[in-house]
């Protein structure tokens, strides 16, 4: 811009003139989406009959987090000595699509049903609701932001669920994503004595479809794999792992 100022005063013309032909600044990174833009991008991710809209209705699951699309997406999964998993937290950056957003819905699936007893606290953002569904083996919380936020304003929410006694070793984890994450880091942290024989991260366009993109990842000395794909796309990006003497 102050190269075309420079420009006008060369050529005598009047101040902004030739800046009101160049018309308004192209507003820098992603444009947001609009509503029905997201709605159509999102829902194939969750698959043809989500868990989810049977445990929020159809009606509430139409308007999953309207209003909102993620920038950022931190997690990190605990598993205890007996290959379960005891701790998931959650820190994610949100941005507003337009005024008046005031808070996001976030899901947790377990292996099986019935789901154990979860107990859920948020660090950034405050809790407005928690939903168990034990036939799903699914918790639902309801973060709100603490007050409206403006069209383009980001935020951060973090939460963590601690897991009750469950019945099955985890052999995943994963995250269904309705679109385009700028940022996506999935982090497992296994317990010093109940270490995978080996460890893979994957892909899948949608909730149902087989896993795809499966690469083998290198266990840390400390005994955590983790994923971080660059400008994640929509869909469901995850880890499984084999334990020792199963095929599974």
């Amino acid at each position: 811009m102050r190269a075309v100022s420079a420009i006008e005063s060369i050529l005598g013309c009047p101040a902004g003139g030739l800046l009101a032909l160049l018309g308004p600044r192209r507003p820098r990174g992603r444009p947001l989406p609009t509503p029905p833009e997201r709605l159509e991008n999102a829902r194939p991710v969750y698959g043809p009959e989500p868990l989810l809209a049977r445990a929020l209705g159809e009606e509430e699951f139409s308007r999953l987090n309207e209003g909102t699309v993620p920038v950022s997406v931190q997690e990190t999964v605990h598993l205890d000595r007996t290959g379960r998993t005891a701790r998931h937290t959650v820190t994610q950056v949100v941005r507003a699509t337009h005024d008046g957003a005031d808070h996001v819905t976030a899901h947790l699936n377990v292996d099986e049903p019935p789901g154990p007893p979860m107990t859920a606290s948020a660090q950034c953002g405050v809790l407005l609701d928690q939903r168990c569904v034990p036939a799903l083996g699914l918790t639902t919380l309801r973060i709100g932001f603490g007050r409206p936020l403006a069209r383009g304003e980001s935020t951060v929410v973090a939460y963590t669920v601690d897991l009750g006694p469950h019945g099955h070793r985890t052999t995943h984890h994963e995250r269904a994503l309705p679109l385009h994450v700028r940022h996506y880091f999935l982090h497992v942290v296994f317990h010093p004595e109940a270490l995978p024989a080996s460890v893979y991260g994957y892909y899948r366009a949608h909730d149902g479809a087989p896993r795809a993109d499966i690469r083998t990842l290198p266990l840390s000395g400390s005994g955590t794999a983790h994923i971080l794909p660059a400008d994640a796309a929509a869909g469901v990006h995850g880890i499984f792992w084999k334990w020792p003497g199963t095929a599974t």
